[in-house]
Formats: structure tokens, sequence, C-alpha cells
């Protein structure tokens, strides 16, 4: 048994797994508490003013709360990466939505789709590999 589990584990599928798992839990608590510190990049630019017209709280304010989200997504992907990486992977398509109504900011939603790909394909994997 310890054989088969040591030889699955080898393989390039649950290698990228782990990658995968790396990647999807890092960058979202990043870009979260980025969110608090604007040290990367501003990101109340990438929230659509059709968004922030339909706020009842100011545009920060709400961003802060998608940081803490992010985070709680990335903490998500780390601890039981099947559903937080569909989290992740579903929080991206909300994203991308937004970033579509911004004609500016189309190449980031596409940047985007690739990456909900990718943590869907996370979740996927994860069912695989769940108990290695």
């Amino acid at each position: 048994m310890a054989e088969r589990v040591a030889t699955r584990v080898s393989t390039p599928a649950y290698q990228a797994y782990q990658i995968l798992t790396v990647a999807f839990t890092v960058a979202p608590i990043v870009a979260g508490l980025d969110k608090f510190t604007h040290f990367l990049v501003n990101w109340d630019q990438y929230l659509s003013p059709i968004v922030t017209r339909m706020l009842p709280i100011p545009a920060h304010t709400f961003m802060l709360g998608v940081g803490v989200i992010e985070v709680i997504a990335g903490l998500l992907v780390a601890i039981v990466p099947e559903i937080g990486a569909a989290v992740v992977g579903l929080w991206l398509c909300g994203i991308i939505v937004n970033l579509l109504s911004i004609p500016a900011y189309f190449d980031v939603a596409l940047r985007d789709l690739g990456l909900a790909m990718g943590a869907f394909a996370l979740s996927r994997l994860a069912a695989e590999y769940r108990n290695t």
C-alpha cells in the first residue's frame, strides 16, 4: 500500500495538483491582503462603476470586504482544496463579469478566465488526491 501511494504522489498529475494548490492558496491570500495596503496595485480601480453605483457602502469599504473574502478563500484552498478551489473559481467568474463591464480591462478578464479554469481543474484534481 505504501509503495502504491509513493508511486502515485510522484506522478506528474499529483505534482500539478501540488503546484496548483500552492498557487491558489498563496495568490488569493496575497491579493486579499493587498486590498488593505495597495502595495501591488490600487485594487479599487478594478471595481466597475455599475457595481459602485449599486453599493450601499463606499467602494473602498467594499473592496476591503473583498480582501477578507479572498484571504478566507485562499485558506479554504489550503484546508479543503476540492471545495476551496471551486469557491476561488466561482469568485474569479464574478470578477470576470465585473471586469467585462469596464472596457479597459478585457485583458485582465481574459487572464482571470484562465485562472478560473485552473482553479476548477484544481478542484477536480483534489477530488482525486483528497486522501493522499
